[in-house]
């Protein structure tokens, strides 16, 4: 796949006003929300593209004041929540393991409810409206930001059986007038030095036109936390990123480890896709940009008319599709051979197709900067194994500092890892053997 060859493959004008929401499930379905009050639900049909659903539009939304459960599969509703207090909402998300439900409102309080739909909590976490939240892949620590800008990260480990009281991580100021998405890259390392200690990327973006790179850096309630970790402190401590000012614990920290001047106006949504080698931003601007994980800007997609509001990537990385105050949805081919003919319900990718067969690709071969498959792995002072180029782009732009724990490093000088570059060229001539004894059986 290359963001270069990003294409347009259909454009979608059922909705009759501003596309406010989307997302894909899996590659073959996509839902679409607009402040017309409709949801609608459109499936890939090889030689159409996306169609829309015989039961679609979802007509159930009058006011922002309720929560609607919608069963995909006939467009029946399956639940109706009301949010405690009465409060409109403004954000809900699923907890990636399928446990949990939460919703957000004005008044800057979350609902947790379960899965039989029951309440679980109902937590104040920010003094202004809660419209931006987001869950790490592995459903540990969510996000809730508000429109004052503030971030908080709450360690929700089992299934929100800790104490939410008060946050593991907050991180003040973390946009200028307010956060307007974040999301949490599926990618997870531990650090090398303590071998437990965990680090998350995440991506937040917000009115001041910028797009940041958080480390979040966690120990997880299985580890005994007494243990000594360069990244997390034993008592909680403040320490500063540029304008903003981060309030860590001895469960969690953050660092920022990049700033970039993303767009000409507010940048409205960010999400990272499936494999977690490229970062995907819209605006006010009507630009969407696609960029790769050291910051630079790979491609500009111009299309829109109005605003981009929302965007969402499918499950292998092929397409992507973007919601606009111009009333379109705007789906866009990232590999450069789709067309409405395509059967897009397979892995486009064959190193994917290749690791899905036999099993995922160790994460030890992943480079932390790109997220591909590393070629030439080298060691760094901080004990992580980079690609080359990659940590030497990195180090250009930078003093010698960690991309992954921001700490300041003595020296830039790099190690072969010849031992793990030996592995994965052993791990990929197995793919290779594997995907030829496929072919011979089929």
């Amino acid at each position: 796949m290359s963001a270069a060859k990003t294409t347009i493959l259909q454009k979608l004008t059922a909705h009759t006003s501003d596309v406010t929401s989307l997302d894909f499930y899996g590659n073959a379905l996509l839902v679409t929300g607009s402040s017309d009050k409709t949801v609608r639900v459109w499936r890939w049909v090889a030689g159409s593209g996306y169609r829309e659903e015989p039961f679609s539009p979802l007509l159930g939304h009058r006011y922002g004041v309720t929560m609607i459960l919608w069963n995909l599969s006939n467009g029946q509703i399956s639940n109706v929540i009301n949010q405690e207090g009465g409060e409109a909402i403004r954000a809900c998300i699923f907890s990636p393991n399928g446990s949990t439900i939460v919703s957000s409102d004005d008044s800057g309080s979350i609902c947790i409810w379960g899965q039989d739909k029951s309440l679980k909590g109902h937590v104040k976490v920010h003094d202004e409206a809660v419209h931006t939240m987001a869950f790490s892949s592995d459903s540990d620590i969510l996000l809730t930001a508000c429109t004052l800008g503030n971030v908080r990260l709450y360690a929700v480990e089992n299934d929100f059986a800790g104490d939410l009281s008060s946050a593991d991580c907050s991180i003040d100021a973390a946009h200028d007038m307010g956060v307007l998405s974040a999301d949490f890259c599926k990618i997870v390392h531990t650090d090398p030095t303590d071998k437990c200690s965990l680090i998350y990327t995440v991506a937040t973006c917000g009115t001041d036109h910028y797009i940041k790179i958080w480390r979040i850096f966690f120990m997880p309630s299985n580890i005994d936390r007494s243990r000594r970790s360069r990244l997390i402190p034993t008592s909680p401590q403040e320490h500063f990123a540029g304008q903003s000012t981060i309030y860590s614990t001895e469960v969690m920290n953050a660092s920022c480890v990049q700033t970039i001047s993303a767009h000409g106006s507010s940048v409205t949504c960010v999400r990272f896709n499936p494999t977690g080698t490229l970062l995907f931003s819209c605006s006010l601007d009507k630009t969407i940009k696609i960029w790769n994980q050291q910051g630079t800007c790979l491609k500009t997609l111009s299309e829109h008319l109005r605003y981009v509001n929302c965007l969402a990537i499918n499950s292998d990385s092929s397409v992507i599709a973007s919601g606009s105050n111009d009333r379109t949805i705007v789906v866009w081919d990232l590999t450069g051979r789709l067309s409405v003919g395509s059967h897009i319900t397979g892995i486009r990718s064959l190193l994917f197709s290749l690791a899905v067969k036999t099993s995922e690709i160790p994460l030890e071969f992943i480079c932390p900067i790109t997220h591909e498959l590393m070629k030439d792995p080298v060691y760094a002072e901080d004990g992580f194994t980079y690609e080359r180029s990659a940590i030497r782009e990195w180090f250009s732009r930078e003093k010698a500092v960690s991309p992954m724990t921001n700490l300041e490093l003595s020296t830039d000088e790099l190690v072969e890892n010849g031992k793990l570059k030996q592995q994965i060229e052993d791990y990929m001539r197995s793919l290779d053997v594997e995907s030829g004894a496929g072919m011979n059986n089929s």
